[in-house]
């Protein structure tokens, strides 16, 4: 028979020629008749019969030479038996017994073979892993769960495709069959931008899986070796995961010494050069504005999803500017949420739950998350101003139509997110408008306090900016850093050290403001101590002004709540004409007044209740009046 019709024949004469050659026969020679016996499984697996050790060694690119020590190996494990030094040369032929030492062939297999010494350590043999062994018996194993490890996609698993901006993978698979020596591939990018994704769509060309290894989780080389060990017996290439910057991998390269192709992924920086030796270095880079540019690619994305209205849709595109893994995963979520309420169309409720909870930032730990409850026309300004903030929240709605469709992102150094200045006296709205912004727009509101995140030791203000700006990039939040007269000082002539750093950390925050895609805001009660130079680098100043006559009338009636019960003796307009004093203050000064009306009887909020609940809020501003500024009510007082 010159083929077997299932692997079991195969391991009978495996067994077989096994036993002959520990026999000794005159007549026999083991590495003739091993090449008999690989022929014949060669055929079968042409033949269509799956064999495991054929897949084991071609997998491991292994040498005729290196097969048979397999065999022998195998042969050991099926009977029992120790696969010792001395044992293994018996399987040379007779005639030349020029094998390799089984150390030769040990020594660059590590996945395939443990080394177990005697109890004296004075003496050896070799053995398969007790789960590859099982496999080469020809019994299937489930996927087995390793801690540090997961699985990114299954062989045969159908994959998202990739944009036009993204597919790099035909390249690096052109690369890699142009070079023909030990290769470090380094695909380079942003967490989302499909970097996985694409090292998915390389191992699918070879009808394979992938596995990712975050850097950070591995221990030792055994449990390296452990992992590697489930990619081939799974069938599946594997991909290291570099988080953060690392400065020496040698140890990670070390461990990898025997593997044809090493895969890392990371962001920003390149591996650094020296930790890698004997390799040939292949980087590639995903650019995150040509992804963030190919319209086709969200739009295509968007569109594998019900949606109630297709204005919904294109909002979220437009507002937006998730990298394509971001987006799958709220979409995905969006959707789950959308089939438990029964009509599997996602909304903007769906979307803004999915984002929340997507997002997972830890932006909590340096910022405090402000509630969007209040509305437009809630927020009393003058109109200007007012118009200006409605200006900013639609160009916020239409930025990916000017700066992608119509091209001003080409022209544009920096992102294309937005910047401001609120500017105004305490408790003039610069809070509350934020707010309307966040609720306009469907987004989260984080206030950074800044003197909380100033620091007296050089370059730690930096770093905590930076970790506050790259949380906020994963929800897109709006970032609202509130005192900022703490850095922003008007500058001056540097006359001290702490004076370069101080300018140095001002550089620093408005280049992370000019970078985020999102919206920051910097808020102010002293816009003089902006310097003209970097005013200019912001998109948009607003000055919020203490609200003349006609406002804080409105204000007065616009705070106080309707089920709240109200005297009709309230003279509003001697309120508003009488008292210059901020809308925080009213809002503080009804709040006072209607406690006071809870203590009576029959609660009623009244004239007389007011004006001590506003003679209450200016004392706490260091502000006494006179009996006679009271007007007809001074004898309140």
């Amino acid at each position: 028979m010159d083929s077997y019709r299932n692997y079991q024949e195969f391991l009978t004469d495996l067994t077989d020629w096994g036993t002959k050659t520990l026999a000794q026969q005159n007549d026999f020679f083991p590495a003739r008749s091993f090449l008999v016996l690989l022929d014949k499984a060669i055929k079968s697996a042409d033949n269509g019969i799956f064999s495991p050790f054929l897949y084991t060694a071609l997998s491991c690119r292994m040498q005729k030479e290196e097969m048979m020590f397999l065999a022998a190996a195998l042969y050991a494990g099926l009977c029992g038996k120790n696969l010792s030094p001395n044992i293994w040369q018996l399987f040379g032929d007779k005639e030349t017994n020029d094998l390799c030492a089984a150390e030769l062939i040990y020594e660059p297999a590590p996945l395939l073979f443990e080394k177990v010494w005697d109890s004296r350590q004075q003496d050896y043999h070799i053995q398969i892993p007790p789960r590859l062994l099982l496999f080469l018996k020809g019994i299937l194993l489930e996927t087995q769960y390793i801690s540090g490890m997961y699985w990114y996609c299954r062989s045969e698993e159908p994959l998202p495709s990739l944009g036009t901006s993204v597919r790099l993978y035909p390249q690096i698979e052109k690369c890699l069959t142009n070079i023909s020596d030990k290769k470090l591939l380094y695909l380079r990018g942003k967490k989302g931008s499909g970097r996985k994704l694409n090292f998915a769509h390389l191992a699918a060309q070879q009808h394979m899986g992938l596995a990712v290894i975050p850097y950070e989780t591995l221990q030792s080389e055994q449990q390296l070796r452990e992992m590697r060990r489930e990619c081939l017996l799974c069938h599946a290439m594997f991909v290291i995961e570099l988080d953060g910057e690392t400065e020496d991998l040698s140890p990670l390269f070390d461990w990898l010494e025997d593997e044809e192709t090493i895969f890392v992924t990371g962001s920003w920086k390149e591996i650094p050069p020296g930790s890698f030796t004997r390799r040939q270095y292949l980087p590639f880079t995903i650019s995150t504005p040509k992804v963030l540019a190919d319209k086709k690619l969200f739009n295509d994305l968007s569109l594998s999803y019900q949606w109630e209205q297709e204005e919904e849709r294109l909002d979220f595109l437009g507002r937006y500017n998730f990298l394509p893994g971001r987006m799958r995963e709220i979409l995905e979520l969006a959707k789950a949420y959308a089939l438990t309420n029964g009509s599997g169309y996602i909304t903007n409720q769906h979307l803004r739950r999915a984002i929340l909870r997507v997002s997972s930032h830890s932006l909590d730990k340096y910022a405090k998350k402000i509630r969007g409850v209040y509305q437009m026309e809630h927020l009393i300004l003058p109109e200007p101003q007012k118009q200006k903030l409605f200006h900013i929240i639609n160009r916020v709605r239409n930025r990916k139509l000017v700066y992608e469709e119509w091209g001003f992102i080409e022209k544009s150094a920096y992102g294309n997110g937005i910047s401001m200045i609120f500017a105004g006296p305490p408790g003039t709205g610069k809070t509350m408008a934020a707010q309307v912004m966040a609720a306009e727009l469907n987004m989260e509101l984080y206030r950074v306090e800044l003197p909380a995140v100033v620091d007296k030791y050089i370059g730690e203000t930096e770093k905590k900016l930076s970790r506050i700006f790259g949380e906020a990039e994963k929800s897109m939040a709006i970032l609202f850093f509130d005192e900022a007269d703490v850095l922003f000082a008007k500058r001056t002539e540097i006359k001290e050290s702490h004076d370069k750093y101080s300018n140095m950390e001002i550089a620093f925050l408005l280049q992370k403001m000019e970078e985020y895609e999102g919206i920051s805001i910097l808020a102010t009660n002293y816009l003089q101590n902006f310097d003209s130079a970097f005013r200019r680098r912001i998109s948009d100043i607003i000055n919020f002004p203490l609200p003349d006559q006609t406002l804080r009338r409105q204000m007065w009636e616009s705070m106080i709540p309707v089920k709240l019960p109200l005297s009709d003796e309230i003279d509003f307009n001697f309120l508003a004409n009488q008292f210059e004093i901020s809308g925080s203050m009213i809002k503080n000064t009804l709040i006072y007044a209607s406690f006071l009306a809870a203590e009576d009887h029959e609660p009623l909020l009244t004239m007389d209740k007011i004006l001590k609940g506003l003679s209450h809020e200016l004392e706490k501003s260091g502000k006494k009046l006179s009996r006679d500024e009271y007007g007809e009510y001074g004898h309140l007082f």
